[in-house]
């Protein structure tokens, strides 16, 4: 769950989708489930305390500091980070070289600064391609735009295309992205396709909260199968869970495996030992069924991942004991798949978030405050490390404190700086626990 994108047009993201889900009593259909380190073996967690795509909007405005260090440059906050554990820089990337969206840039001009980034620092790069020409997510997912790659020319309007079209083109753009990436020198460690991605990628989109923005209008991929373009959000939400599965194993998901298999299938003729992974919402944490539906799908389609993606944000909605939920979809993805999972966005507020989001709702034992914030974060990487399921999390924009994002952030504003809040220490104390376990 990212801060919703800037546009002229509807101004609906995830935060506004969770509100909506309130606001209309959103039945996901959970029953209350009761609960289901670096550790044994060498095993690496990802501690993925990364800049974001708002680090140098937050820099324009405040230095950052842990009471130790002040960071005043990408490259100091990425060290602040990596001083407090982090393992990894990461970038979202976008198919155009310039990508701004809202407060955020996902070009891939951006991209290639991370990239250098994290080769200076000694630490591997997490690339995460969108396929999307500026951003997408849970709420909609815009087609690519290759006219930043001349030797990529599609046949006709993306969405006009069928499958067959699509997967060589993609194959082309994953070679194309990675040869641009390696070229930096940096070691890439797990390249990410797509943002939230169970309802849709790369314009092959069931119609979205989001139909409509500035640069952009929903077409459907009528070529590939018209339901799709007949299926809304709303309605598809809606449904019971075993209806919605159903229909998204009939009608989206084997398209969407293809199309990232093509991808993958890319990036390995330029990185024959890179490995995949792609992540899911929160609405996917927020059961175990439509999790083992999705990735049994993209497996059965070609496309293959080394971990498991989600998303996590506890306190967007109140469906049942969401902790528990989260931990029994872990370990069924686990179980199943032998693939751990990765939490490819996570955040919990240290504050009650600005109306009319609906973030406020704090789990049992976790109030929203900073010291709730920094337990919660801890208590979930000590229970997933180690031997448990979970191979990483990612604080989501940790250091966009300058914004209604903050209680989100790792950091508090005062005056010209931002102080650290207990968060920042949670995953490396998690992990201490863990391999006390």
């Amino acid at each position: 769950m990212k801060p919703t994108p800037r546009t002229s047009g509807p101004r609906i993201g995830r935060r506004t989708f969770l509100a909506t889900s309130a606001a209309t009593g959103l039945a996901l259909g959970l029953p209350a489930s009761p609960a289901g380190a670096a550790g044994p073996g060498g095993r690496v967690f990802r501690s993925a305390l990364s800049v974001s795509p708002f680090t140098e909007l937050v820099l324009g405005s405040v230095a950052l500091t842990d009471g130790t260090r002040t960071a005043r440059t990408v490259e100091q906050v990425q060290r602040l980070f990596k001083a407090h554990g982090a393992t990894e820089v990461y970038a979202r990337i976008a198919t155009l070289r310039d990508a701004p969206s809202g407060e955020a840039q996902h070009g891939l001009v951006r991209g290639l600064q991370r990239a250098r980034l994290a080769r200076s620092l000694g630490q591997p790069f997490n690339p995460e391609i969108g396929l999307f020409a500026v951003y997408g997510d849970i709420s909609y997912q815009p087609e690519p735009d290759f006219s930043d790659y001349p030797g990529i020319n599609p046949p006709g309007p993306w969405t006009s295309l069928t499958v067959d079209q699509m997967t060589p083109i993609l194959y082309r753009y994953g070679a194309a992205v990675a040869r641009q990436i390696l070229a930096t020198g940096v070691r890439v460690g797990v390249w990410n396709l797509g943002n939230e991605i169970e309802l849709g990628l790369a314009g092959v989109a069931i119609r979205g909260l989001v139909t409509q923005t500035d640069r952009w209008s929903y077409s459907p991929p009528d070529a590939i199968d018209p339901a799709i373009g007949q299926m809304d959000f709303t309605t598809l939400i809606m449904m019971p869970e075993p209806d919605r599965i159903a229909w998204l194993e009939a009608h989206l998901w084997p398209h969407m495996g293809r199309m990232l298999a093509a991808t993958a299938a890319g990036i390995r003729s330029v990185s024959p030992t890179a490995r995949f992974s792609s992540h899911t919402s929160t609405i996917g944490a927020a059961s175990t069924a439509l999790p083992v539906a999705f990735w049994a799908a993209m497996k059965k389609a070609g496309y293959h991942v080394s971990e498991l993606g989600t998303s996590f944000y506890p306190t967007s909605n109140d469906y049942g004991d969401r902790l528990a939920t989260f931990k029994d979809a872990a370990n069924a993805l686990y179980s199943t798949f032998g693939k751990r999972v990765f939490v490819a966005e996570l955040g919990y507020p240290s504050a009650t978030m600005p109306p009319p989001y609906a973030w406020n709702s704090p789990l049992p034992g976790y109030p929203i405050s900073p010291e709730g914030e920094h337990a919660l974060v801890r208590d979930l990487v000590a229970w997933g490390a180690g031997r448990g399921p979970l191979s990483g999390v990612r604080p989501w924009a940790p250091d966009f404190c300058v914004s209604g994002w903050q209680p989100m952030s790792h950091f508090t504003v005062s005056g010209s700086t931002a102080a650290a809040e207990p968060v920042l220490d949670a995953i490396s104390e998690g992990l201490r626990l863990a391999e006390g376990a």
